[in-house]
C-alpha cells in the first residue's frame, strides 16, 4: 500500500513539474509577444512620423525661392514636382522612376523607407502635360502620404477641401478636385495612361462620373489635364481610393496655412498620430497583458494550494 501511495505521489509530482514547466513556457511566449507588440507600436509610430510632410518642408518651393527644391533635385534627379492639397497632409515632392515599384520603398531623397514616396506613373510625362497623370502614394494610418483620403468619404470634409497646387518646371498650377472613387484596382480602365484618343478621353471622363462616390459638375473637356491620385483602402477587395482633380493655370489660395502641425512638434510625440497608428495593436497588447496576469494568478493559486496540501500531509 505504501509503495502504491509513493508511486502515486511521484506521478503527481511529475505532473506538477510538467504543468509548472508548461506555464513558464507559455508565460515566456506571452512576454515575448508583448515585448514584440510594444516594439511594433513604437516602430509604426516612427514610420508614420518620419513620413510626415514636415520632414520635407525645407525643400518646398515658394514664389520667392526654389533653391531648396533645386537642392533636392540635385540629390535625386527623379524629383519632378510638388503636390499640395490644402488642409490635408498631402504636401510632398513628386518623383518618377523607370517603373512603378522603385518608390514604394524609397523616400524622395532616394533613401530606403517603408513609407515610400508620392510618385508619378512611369508612363506619364514629368511635366503633367498628359490628359491623365496618375500619382500613387501609400495609405498611412496617421494621415501621412495619402492617408487623409479616407476623410473624403465625409461629404462635409470634401466640400471644404477641394483645392490644391502642383509645382512643376518652375511654375505653379491650380488643382481643383471634382471626384472621389472607391473601386477594385483590377476592374477599371482609369489606370490606363496616357489616354490620347479623343473618344477614349470621353469614355474616361464618363467612367469617372459613373463610378464616383461624389462628383462635382465643373467645366471639363478632353483638352483638360487631370491629376488622378490613387491609394489603397481595406474597404473592398483590391480596394483603391482615387481622388481626381483638374489642373489649371489659375492658382488657388491656401486658406489653411499649416494649421495641421508645426515644425516645433517634429521631435515630440504627436499623440494624434500615435493613437491612429496604435489602436489595433494596443487591443492585442491589452489582451496579452491580461493573459500574462491571469497565468500568474493561476500559478500563484496553484502554489498556495500545493502548500496547503503539503501542510495537511505533515499534520496527518
Amino acid at each position: 500500500m505504501k509503495r502504491q501511495n509513493a508511486g502515486t505521489d511521484r506521478a503527481f509530482r511529475i505532473l506538477d513539474i510538467c504543468n509548472e514547466l508548461l506555464n513558464w513556457i507559455l508565460m515566456i511566449i506571452l512576454v515575448i509577444l508583448f515585448c514584440y507588440g510594444t516594439y511594433g507600436i513604437g516602430d509604426s509610430y516612427m514610420l508614420e512620423e518620419n513620413a510626415m510632410p514636415e520632414h520635407y518642408e525645407i525643400y518646398r518651393p515658394t514664389e520667392e525661392d526654389y533653391g531648396n527644391f533645386d537642392e533636392l533635385k540635385a540629390q535625386n534627379s527623379d524629383v519632378c514636382g510638388w503636390i499640395t492639397i490644402y488642409g490635408t497632409h498631402v504636401d510632398y515632392p513628386v518623383v518618377q522612376s523607370e517603373d512603378n515599384s522603385t518608390y514604394l520603398m524609397r523616400n524622395p531623397r532616394g533613401e530606403y523607407s517603408l513609407s515610400g514616396s508620392i510618385f508619378m506613373d512611369y508612363m506619364n510625362q514629368k511635366d503633367f502635360s498628359d490628359f491623365n497623370t496618375i500619382i500613387y502614394g501609400h495609405h498611412m494610418d496617421g494621415g501621412a502620404m495619402f492617408g487623409d483620403f479616407d476623410q473624403y468619404l465625409d461629404q462635409s470634409f470634401a466640400d471644404s477641401h477641394l483645392y490644391g497646387n502642383i509645382f512643376t518646371n518652375g511654375k505653379d498650377y491650380g488643382l481643383e478636385l471634382f471626384a472621389f472613387l472607391e473601386l477594385d484596382a483590377y476592374n477599371t480602365g482609369l489606370y490606363v495612361t496616357p489616354v490620347q484618343e479623343v473618344s477614349r478621353k470621353e469614355q474616361y471622363l464618363q467612367e469617372i462620373e459613373d463610378t464616383a462616390l461624389w462628383y462635382r459638375q465643373i467645366s471639363l473637356s478632353t483638352e483638360d489635364r487631370l491629376v488622378v491620385m490613387s491609394t489603397c483602402t481595406e474597404n473592398i477587395t483590391n480596394g483603391r481610393h482615387i481622388l481626381i482633380g483638374k489642373l489649371s493655370k489659375q492658382t488657388y489660395k491656401d486658406t489653411y496655412k499649416k494649421t495641421l502641425k508645426r515644425n516645433s512638434q517634429i521631435d515630440r510625440i504627436d499623440w494624434g498620430i500615435f493613437w491612429k497608428t496604435s489602436m489595433k495593436r494596443l487591443g492585442v497588447l491589452i489582451l496579452l497583458l491580461f493573459s500574462i496576469l491571469l497565468l500568474m494568478a493561476v500559478e500563484r493559486s496553484g502554489k498556495r494550494k500545493k502548500t496547503k496540501n503539503n501542510s495537511r500531509k505533515l499534520e496527518n
